[in-house]
């Protein structure tokens, strides 16, 4: 596939896809192409890093509640109510929206991941789903990752950045107890699957885990070995809430840190994300949105610039987190380049300020994900 005459870096160039990578990126010049991409950019696929698919389902329930009300009272029962088919057709609403949006990837935590994997298949996007666990973590020796069972996942579906296309999913520390927690970074490092969690979201958090185990949710993982254990295997959502001993922590053992400032923003969570100094501790910083549930929508180009505002605004610096900083961080550090993968989106931007400051996902036109044609407006 050669895609002609697109705007990368305010340069028209041509686009040589081979399979699912990219071939080449040479400056424009009459010839035959698949796709004529006059007056449009093209950009590296946008990574949600942290989703709860199937909640396409639940938009605008629990509207305007506290975290713990809106769990409680609105989520976890509804959840109780859900059906392999429901699972499957939320998630493949949530695929489209992703994928119209410009999203080629997503990291999930959800039940019922059987359903969501053949949607991911039949979508054509890329993700990495994570199996929730509560409590003790009992059924983990039956999950059914053990044996890769997930239709057509294996496939088509991993992260290039990752070295499985599954990961287990501890709900948090405030809803798995220590044996729980203990069991679910054994499994992980058995399997070799990344830990994917919900970490100091709330200052509630912070509090309750001072109160029960004299210590800081941070602090509290390190003492049970699993930062040791899983090192940069763990990908945390949220982060908001951190001692600069937690930071140090956290850059230390190299974690991945996911910010999703809409929904921390909705649910009333704070918005002072320590973005610069889990940087320059050694940490990962990426970009998500959360579920549907709690931030409305899907639409990762709307997340690049809140995240990118809200750090200007409470550092009081109009300077930090310029456009190809906070894209970079959308788009896990890949680039249109000679052997990145051929996951792409297009939209009719000048240039990358354009795209993070001066439009949403709607504006896009095209996604291609491994060299395939998934979306096109």
């Amino acid at each position: 596939m050669t895609i002609g005459n697109a705007l990368l870096d305010g340069q028209a160039v041509d686009i040589v896809i081979n399979g699912a990578q990219i071939e080449s990126v040479t400056p424009h010049s009459p010839c035959a192409v698949d796709i004529d991409a006059h007056g449009l950019a093209v950009f590296p696929g946008l990574m949600n890093m942290h989703s709860h698919a199937p909640m396409t389902l639940f938009r605008g329930l629990g509207d305007d509640q506290p975290l713990d009300v809106w769990l409680n009272d609105y989520i976890w029962p509804a959840e109780q109510k859900l059906t392999d088919e429901l699972v499957y057709q939320g998630t493949l609403q949530a695929c489209r929206e992703m994928l119209a949006s410009g999203t080629t990837a997503f990291n999930d935590m959800y039940f019922r991941l059987p359903s969501m994997a053949q949607a991911v298949k039949e979508s054509g996007i890329r993700a990495m789903l994570g199996q929730t666990v509560f409590g003790d973590a009992e059924d983990i020796e039956k999950l059914e990752m053990r044996n890769e069972k997930y239709p057509g996942a294996a496939a088509n579906s991993h992260f290039s950045i990752f070295i499985s296309h599954f990961s287990i999913a501890p709900h948090s520390i405030y809803t798995v107890s220590e044996k729980g927690l203990r069991r679910c970074a054994d499994t992980c490092k058995e399997l070799g699957l990344p830990m994917h969690i919900h970490m100091s979201e709330t200052q509630k958090e912070v509090d309750d885990c001072l109160r029960e185990h004299g210590c800081r949710p941070w602090e509290y993982l390190d003492k049970l070995g699993i930062l040791d254990k899983l090192g940069d295997n763990i990908i945390a959502a949220h982060c908001l809430h951190l001692s600069e001993n937690e930071i140090r922590l956290i850059g230390n053992h190299h974690i991945t840190c996911v910010h999703c400032p809409n929904s921390n923003l909705k649910l009333g969570s704070g918005y002072r994300f320590p973005m610069l100094e889990l940087m320059d501790a050694g940490a990962t910083v990426m970009l998500g949105t959360d579920g549907s549930a709690s931030s409305n929508n899907l639409d990762m180009i709307e997340v690049m610039k809140t995240a990118a505002l809200l750090q200007k605004g409470w550092r009081g610096d109009p300077t930090v987190v310029p456009a190809d900083m906070i894209l970079r961080m959308g788009t896990g550090g890949h680039t249109v380049a000679p052997g990145q993968p051929a996951c792409l989106f297009l939209a009719p931007v000048k240039s990358v300020s354009d795209l993070v400051y001066a439009t949403h996902g709607e504006s896009v036109k095209m996604t291609i994900v491994d060299g395939k044609i998934v979306y096109k407006k």
